[in-house]
């Protein structure tokens, strides 16, 4: 059954799937945040071994540089757990608006059934009482 409610469920939906995907490009960014900066730590790691080792390698420049990277990908990876977590937070609150526009959809059709029972009752409650007070008129003018 058709509600007035459908269309707004069907835009809901739609907006729905659109932050699903918003959150998974989300989660993904993340992901590659934090795969970059772990490398970069594991490469500053590996470079301060190198340099310790030769005394003649000079690796500060590098070392500077690598730590700046690194700092500037977790800023990133701390930007994208924000933008995650709020995003989810909007999926939240858009999953509970969907939610309570379907509790309503379900309520009208309830209402729109029982008011269709009601007619349905009341028309075969009409029927009897007609068929009823036929059956008293036809008993009470055939002579005994």
């Amino acid at each position: 059954m058709q509600t007035p409610y459908d269309a707004a469920l069907r835009a809901l939906d739609r907006e729905m799937d659109a932050l699903t995907q918003l959150i998974a490009a989300s989660a993904s960014r993340l992901e590659e945040a934090r795969a970059l900066h772990h490398a970069l730590v594991e490469k500053i790691a590996a470079e301060t071994r190198l340099a310790a080792d030769d005394r003649l390698l000079i690796a500060d420049p590098y070392l500077a540089r690598a730590r700046g990277d690194r700092a500037a990908r977790a800023a990133e990876a701390d930007a994208a757990a924000i933008e995650l977590d709020r995003l989810r937070q909007r999926a939240a609150r858009q999953y509970a608006t969907i939610r309570a526009v379907e509790t309503v959809a379900d309520q009208f059709r309830t209402e729109a059934q029982r008011s269709e029972d009601r007619q349905q009752q009341a028309l075969v409650d009409d029927m009897t009482a007609v068929r009823f007070v036929r059956l008293r008129r036809s008993t009470r003018s055939t002579p005994q």
